[in-house]
């Protein structure tokens, strides 16, 4: 019995000092007990929108499905662009639209308008916190379509002239408080064409000049 009593105050003893022990050192919560793994939240990344307006110069070129030479006039060029950004930059997708003065041959007579359009993959350069520069890389198509002028066009004449572009754009950004910026650039496109119907000769390649300013917004998430 003496034994016994012993035993049991010595289990006794034992539990009432693992509770102080308790009570004195409370267990952490939980998931403060789990090893934390730092994790790459999608959420966090930008997407910035920004529309433009700008001053285009186009070079004129042979068409071969009219043979005929196309003569360019100067005109505005509006874009809109959607980009996600990246540690080393940002991708995107660019749209342009331009309604440009068109003289089809060389009969002073022949007075039109024809539609170029463009749509580019963009890659950008990380947009500053502060005045600074951006580099801007395109590629994509490039169409002109949508003739209306003095001359009549049919068949073949009136399909869309389709070409591969290649844009390269160098400019500056201004911070406009924490979302907005508001950035001035200069584009220089090729669009190389098709070779049907061109002569010897002549190029395919057609060089286009664009001086445009724009408004940029960060829609959502941080600015990397």
């Amino acid at each position: 019995m003496t034994r016994t009593r012993t035993g049991r105050r010595g289990v006794s003893a034992a539990a009432a000092a693992a509770a102080a022990l308790l009570l004195a050192f409370p267990l952490r919560p939980l998931e403060a007990q789990l090893i934390q793994v730092p994790m790459d939240d999608r959420r966090s990344l930008p997407v910035s929108v920004q529309a433009s307006v700008g001053y285009l110069l186009v070079q004129n070129r042979f068409d071969g499905i009219s043979g005929q030479n196309w003569y360019f006039g100067d005109a505005w060029q509006y874009r809109v662009s959607a980009d996600v950004g990246l540690s080393m930059g940002s991708l995107g997708v660019a749209g342009t639209l331009a309604t440009v003065p068109l003289q089809r041959g060389n009969s002073t007579s022949s007075n039109g308008e024809i539609q170029l359009r463009q749509l580019l993959a963009t890659f950008r350069s990380p947009e500053p916190r502060s005045f600074g520069q951006i580099f801007e890389l395109g590629l994509g198509l490039s169409q002109w379509a949508e003739y209306a002028g003095t001359d009549v066009v049919s068949g073949d004449d009136a399909k869309p002239r389709n070409a591969v572009a290649v844009a390269i754009g160098y400019g500056v950004s201004i911070p406009l408080g924490a979302r907005f910026a508001a950035q001035l650039m200069q584009d220089y496109t090729t669009a190389i064409g098709s070779r049907e119907g061109l002569p010897v000769g002549a190029r395919r390649a057609q060089e286009q000049y664009t001086t445009r300013i724009g408004l940029r917004w960060r829609a959502a998430g941080a600015q990397r």
